[in-house]
């Protein structure tokens, strides 16, 4: 049976808390050695790090493409009409 799936938005920092949490919870389950609970909650937290990665690689992707489109505005192949 295929589970269901559910679209949720967080913020960068809310995902770090997250991560934080989960971070906590492996280690609690790990010190009472529930073994299956710990590698649950490591799962989840290598979900929750790759999207913060995926995350971070998209700002310095729009950053990068917003200072080339700002860098184009300015230079002379822009506008080869005006004399500035």
């Amino acid at each position: 049976m295929n589970e269901s799936t559910a679209l949720i938005k967080l913020t960068k920092s809310e995902i770090e808390w997250a991560i934080i949490a989960l971070v906590y919870s492996q280690q609690a389950a790990e010190h009472f050695t529930q073994w299956d609970d710990a590698k649950m909650y490591e799962r989840i937290r290598k979900d929750f790090v790759k999207i913060k990665n995926d995350i971070i690689k998209g700002e310095k992707e729009l950053e990068t493409r917003n200072e080339k489109e700002k860098a184009n505005r300015n230079s002379p192949q822009a506008c080869k009409s005006c004399d500035d």
